[in-house]
């Protein structure tokens, strides 16, 4: 076997010389794809902040000539957006507003609920809706559809959303038509409808709290001679005044209805033991109307007057059957 001088095993493990140019060459390559790496980078997110640049402007654009207010606020409760016509309808600057909280824009109470429901709104996932009834800079009551909701931007940080719509004029439609199907078109008084609508709950706070109530039924006398003789315009305008004097008779806070044709029905809560005066200043005020000479006609009342003391369970409708009947006891307690 042959051995190699120590030399030689020196010289087999040496390794070759490198080339200075040929690395300095090889670093100022990596060099190169690493900046080509760096720019690449760079122009992405130039041009991502240009998208979200564009369509944050796109986005303002559109809240801005929408009909709906839409506000953000922080986790603190301080607004950080909101667009033109929030500011508009509340005659506020965004100089004035952004980056403060409710209680340093609004009143404290307003401002303490608005915070409630702010918390609320982000310890849930699901969007809150409510009407709210809020004034706009001009000190207009209006009505508005709010729906708010939580949401998380990229970094983690927490808002609430929020977007309105005055629904005001919907809002006074309805009204409109509800009150036309509780009210009689001919006096303005409450129809059946209304009268059970209104008078059947206050039924049942007053026997909470304990209190005597009266449940009146008046019906017209002579009515039907009246439209016989004077035709049937004569007839309503008896109505009309009976109406009126139903309204002076008992109190504003008493429920007075015209269930149809001659008949009528009111309902005084908190009356005691009034049956006997409810029915002296009925009949006084009917003496009085019927003695003007501008009256051509009699106008003339039955009336049942049923006490409903607080211990009663009778039903509104029960009561008002039982105070027909003394009505029709009194129409012929007249003509015997």
């Amino acid at each position: 076997m042959t051995r190699l001088s120590p030399a030689a095993l020196a010289d087999a493990h040496r390794l070759p010389a490198v080339d200075p140019a040929l690395a300095r060459l090889a670093a100022l390559e990596a060099e190169n794809a690493r900046l080509q790496l760096e720019l690449s980078a760079a122009e992405f997110r130039i041009a991502e902040s240009d998208l979200i640049r564009r369509d944050s402007l796109l986005l303002r654009a559109f809240m801005d000539r929408s009909d709906t207010i839409a506000w953000l606020k922080d986790d603190r409760g301080r607004l950080v957006w909101a667009n033109r016509n929030w500011f508009e309808r509340f005659g506020l600057h965004a100089i004035d507003t952004l980056d403060k909280t409710d209680f340093e824009l609004f009143g404290h109470d307003d401002a303490a609920r608005a915070r409630v429901q702010d918390l609320d709104i982000l310890g849930g996932h699901e969007p809150q809706r409510s009407v709210e009834i809020v004034q706009d800079a001009s000190g207009t009551a209006r009505c508005w559809q709010v729906t708010r909701f939580p949401f998380h931007d990229s970094l983690g940080r927490r808002y609430i959303g929020s977007i309105a719509s005055d629904d005001t004029e919907r809002a006074r439609q309805y009204e409109d038509i509800r009150q036309q199907s509780i009210s009689d078109p001919l006096t303005g008084l409450l129809n059946r409808r209304g009268f059970d609508l209104q008078a059947a709950p206050e039924l049942g706070r007053a026997r909470r709290r304990g209190a005597s109530c009266v449940l009146a039924f008046v019906d017209l006398d002579g009515l039907k001679g009246v439209n016989d003789r004077l035709g049937h315009a004569a007839g309503d305008a008896i109505i009309v005044l009976a109406a009126m004097l139903l309204r002076k008779v008992f109190r504003s806070t008493d429920i007075v209805a015209r269930l149809g044709g001659d008949e009528f029905a009111v309902f005084a809560p908190d009356t005691g033991a009034e049956v006997d005066a409810i029915r002296h200043r009925l009949t006084r005020a009917v003496e009085e109307l019927s003695a003007n000479p501008i009256l051509e006609a009699q106008l003339g009342f039955s009336v049942g007057l049923r006490p409903c003391p607080p211990d009663s369970s009778e039903s509104l409708e029960q009561l008002i059957a039982e105070a027909d009947q003394l009505m029709y006891r009194d129409k012929q307690g007249k003509r015997g």
